[in-house]
């Protein structure tokens, strides 16, 4: 019988930057952005492996979700498409259950307009998750798209709890 709770996983892929999130219930146990920017190209990929691996290790998941992508032709295009397969492959070997969802449906979910930008996303997940508004305003740029990772994938374990909560009783 599952957990009434489980521990949500949410992935923000990424070969630059991955967002990471873990919710069990209302309480956000965890939240980052792994920043893989630094490294060599050719050790990316595998990088993103490990620090999810690890993430699985270190939260103990019921499931992962993972931004829906899609197979390119281009081979290091499709390089993110496999931080989706390597995911849904762990959560198999773990015996997780697994779910990508697209970019539309989430924010539909925790904005109500499937086109709302990221930005919107994120003070919509601050207003509910006071402790990440410092992530809201940044004095660079590339600081504001680093953290909007996390906020995306906040709001995706966010739209996997609301698609999978059971129905409230009334009374």
């Amino acid at each position: 019988m599952p957990r009434p709770n489980p521990t949500i996983l949410a992935i923000d892929p990424g070969l630059r930057d991955l967002g990471y999130a873990a919710l069990s219930g209302r309480k956000l146990l965890a939240a980052g952005v792994i920043a893989l920017r630094l490294l060599p190209r050719s050790t990316r990929l595998a990088e993103a492996r490990h620090r999810i691996a690890a993430l699985v290790t270190a939260h103990h998941p019921g499931v992962i979700v993972v931004e829906k992508t899609y197979h390119h032709p281009l081979p290091w295009l499709d390089e993110l498409h496999h931080i989706t397969i390597s995911a849904k492959r762990l959560a198999a070997r773990r015996r997780l259950r697994f779910a990508t969802y697209a970019p539309q449906a989430v924010r539909h979910t925790v904005v109500g307009n499937g086109r709302a930008k990221k930005a919107e996303v994120a003070v919509a997940i601050a207003h509910r998750f006071p402790q990440l508004r410092v992530h809201l305003t940044q004095d660079r740029r590339w600081k504001e798209a680093f953290w909007l990772n996390l906020f995306d994938a906040v709001a995706l374990a966010i739209h996997h709890q609301a698609k999978h909560q059971p129905p409230s009783r009334s009374r």
